[in-house]
C-alpha cells in the first residue's frame, strides 16, 4: 500500500471515529446531566480523543515529509555523482588527446547513466556534446581546435547541470540566469585563448 492510500486510509478512519465518538460522548454527557462532575470528565476525556487524532495526523503528515525529503537528498547525490563521473571521464580523456574503444564504451554507458536522472536541458545539450564529439573523434586523436569545440559545447552543459542541481533550491532570475551563462562562456573563451 501506498503513503498516500495510507493516509487517505488513515484520514478516513480519523474523520470517521471522531463522528463516533463526538456522538457517543455527547450522549453520555447529556444523559449525565444531573451529574455535572462526570460531565467534566466526559468533555476532558473528547478534548484529548480529539488531540489524540490531530497529533497522530500531524506526526504521519511529518514522517510523509521526511521521507520524501530524503529522497531528494539522496537523488541529488546520485545525479552529483554522475556528473562528476562524466567531467572525470572527459578530462582524463581530454589530457591524454586520443580515444579509445574503451573510452566510447565508457561514454556509452555515462550516458546511459545521464538518461536516469538528467532534467531534459542537459540530455539535450548533452546530445549537441555527443555529435561534437563523434566528428572531433572520428581520427581516434582529440587535439587543440576539437577540444576548444568541446569546451565550448560543455559550457552550456555545465550551465545546465547547474540549474538541474539546484532546481527548487534557488531561483534566479532570467536576467541572472542570462549573466551566469554569459560569465561561463567568458571564462571558456580566456581559457581557450591560453596556448601552451
Amino acid at each position: 500500500m501506498s503513503l498516500k492510500n495510507k493516509n487517505l486510509l488513515m484520514m478516513i478512519l480519523a474523520v470517521a471515529l471522531s463522528i463516533i465518538t463526538y456522538f457517543l460522548f455527547r450522549e453520555m454527557y447529556y444523559s449525565n446531566s444531573d451529574f455535572p462532575y462526570s460531565q467534566e470528565i466526559l468533555a476532558a476525556l473528547t478534548g484529548t480523543v480529539i488531540t489524540i487524532l490531530i497529533t497522530s495526523l500531524l506526526l504521519n503528515k511529518q514522517t510523509e515529509v521526511e521521507m520524501l525529503k530524503e529522497e531528494n537528498l539522496k537523488i541529488l547525490e546520485l545525479k552529483a555523482s554522475i556528473y562528476n563521473e562524466l567531467f572525470s571521464y572527459l578530462e582524463e580523456v581530454f589530457l591524454k588527446q586520443e580515444v579509445t574503444k574503451s573510452d566510447i564504451i565508457k561514454l556509452k554507458l555515462i550516458n546511459q547513466k545521464l538518461s536516469t536522472i538528467a532534467s531534459i536541458d542537459v540530455l539535450k545539450i548533452f546530445e549537441k556534446f555527443i555529435e561534437e564529439f563523434n566528428l572531433a573523434t572520428k581520427d581516434k586523436k582529440i587535439l587543440g581546435d576539437d577540444i576548444d569545440d568541446l569546451l565550448e559545447i560543455l559550457s552550456s552543459l555545465s550551465n545546465a547541470i547547474r540549474y538541474d542541481l539546484l532546481e527548487g533550491k534557488h531561483v534566479e532570475k532570467a536576467s541572472e540566469k542570462l549573466e551566469i551563462f554569459n560569465q561561463i562562456l567568458k571564462n571558456t573563451e580566456k581559457l581557450e585563448k591560453n596556448e601552451v
